[in-house]
């Protein structure tokens, strides 16, 4: 409002200099004309002051006709900004599409102003990183409070149920395997099958002997059972001890046999591979696997929530390291400097290339939209003051031409 009202001031002032002018003109030329006998140069002056006032009365017409008739005289061609702002909201935003959005343009405006620099070394300074840090926690946090937990882990569930379902699952844990089995890790798979087998059947000798029990006829003596027990035992200790002592043990062989018969099944075998692939989809849509998403989710959730409430959290820190360290890249590295530069030149330019025509479009709109008295004001205000030199220049200029013209036209008198 203070500008405004500045601008009003000045241009009230230089229309009273610019009218003064036009006044001072006229009565000189009315006294010039009362006592243009008392000297010889006062023809002179008065023809200096007729040319005047037809200059600055000109000049008054035109700069007075761009905003409104002179005299309130409906003149055609006057009135030019209000009659015709539909027009000229056309053409600024025309003018502002093709010389200010102009992609040659803005890209040299771009690399002349070393903007890559300026970031970096804006981002320097750890106040900077700070604020940065700040604002990406409190952005995360505002996401995070506002979003619905229940449609994040259908969505993520969607999203991993598509990507799981396109892996071909029998190849991939085929070749797996074949890693994790490659050479003497066979052997060592194996010990360790037979050595749980041990474990397991050491720990459930009472399970082991009932069921035993269950399957011998009634008139057997109990003590049966427990032997039965101990001879499984040791035949699988006995067992356990021979591969440990065989490397060539000719079960090493079965086994290696049968894991790379298996491996190649589930590679190749259409039967096999249907089967697996029908485990992975049972497994991927079992109601356990979507509660691990939703509970997956929750504790990220919650993690992210007290990572961003502090500007003391691993977080922070993180986001505080990673911005100093990209500057430290863009301004030290000129590969990265230049691919930097490049990309946001090319980022810029692709914007303004698809947009320019739309912002062009909306310049207008606005343009368009502002009251016609409005819109007058709004240019006198920003332009008039300027405008009154025009006044006055034609005022100076056009006596000094009358004045021109009356010492020639004496010379073919």
């Amino acid at each position: 409002m203070e500008d405004e009202q500045q601008r009003i001031i000045n241009l009230r002032r230089m229309q009273r200099l610019a009218t003064g002018l036009l006044v001072a003109a006229g009565v000189l030329f009315v006294l010039t004309s009362i006592f243009r006998d008392v000297a010889p140069w006062v023809p002179f002056v008065r023809a200096f002051a007729e040319a005047a006032m037809v200059g600055a009365f000109a000049d008054w017409f035109a700069v007075t006709a761009l905003f409104r008739h002179p005299l309130g005289i409906p003149i055609p061609h006057t009135a030019i900004i209000p009659n015709r702002k539909s027009q000229i909201a056309v053409g600024f935003g025309r003018f502002i599409e093709h010389n200010f959005l102009d992609p040659d343009q803005i890209t040299t405006r771009i690399r002349s102003q070393n903007l890559v620099k300026r970031l970096a070394k804006w981002l320097r300074s750890p106040e900077r990183a700070n604020q940065i840090a700040d604002a990406v926690t409190e952005i995360i946090r505002g996401i995070l409070n506002v979003i619905d937990d229940d449609e994040v882990s259908r969505a993520l569930s969607r999203g991993l149920n598509q990507r799981l379902e396109t892996i071909r699952a029998a190849p991939l844990v085929g070749r797996f395997l074949g890693i994790l089995l490659a050479g003497d890790r066979q052997r060592d798979a194996l010990v360790q099958l037979i050595n749980l087998l041990a474990e397991v059947i050491a720990t459930n000798e009472n399970e082991i002997r009932r069921r035993i029990a269950r399957e011998l006829p009634p008139w057997v003596p109990r003590i049966v059972d427990r032997r039965i027990y101990e001879r499984l035992l040791e035949g699988v200790q006995r067992l356990l001890d021979e591969l440990r002592g065989n490397p060539d043990h000719p079960v090493y062989h079965q086994f290696a046999g049968l894991i790379d018969r298996w491996i190649v099944d589930l590679q190749f075998d259409p039967q096999m591979q249907q089967q697996i692939n029908g485990l992975k989809h049972e497994l991927i849509n079992h109601p356990v696997a979507q509660e691990l998403v939703r509970m997956s989710w929750r504790d990220l959730k919650l993690t992210l929530l007290e990572q961003s409430v502090t500007s003391s959290s691993s977080l922070h820190r993180s986001i505080v390291v990673a911005v100093e360290r990209f500057a430290d890249v863009i301004e030290d590295n000129n590969e990265w400097y230049e691919k930097i530069e490049n990309w946001m030149t090319a980022v810029v330019v692709a914007l303004v290339s698809r947009y320019r025509h739309v912002i062009g479009e909306f310049v207008t709109q606005v343009v368009n939209s502002w009251d016609t008295q409005m819109t007058t004001r709004k240019i006198e205000l920003q332009f008039g003051r300027d405008l009154q030199f025009i006044r006055i220049n034609g005022t100076i200029v056009g006596g000094l031409v009358g004045l021109i013209i009356h010492s020639v036209s004496l010379l073919f008198t």
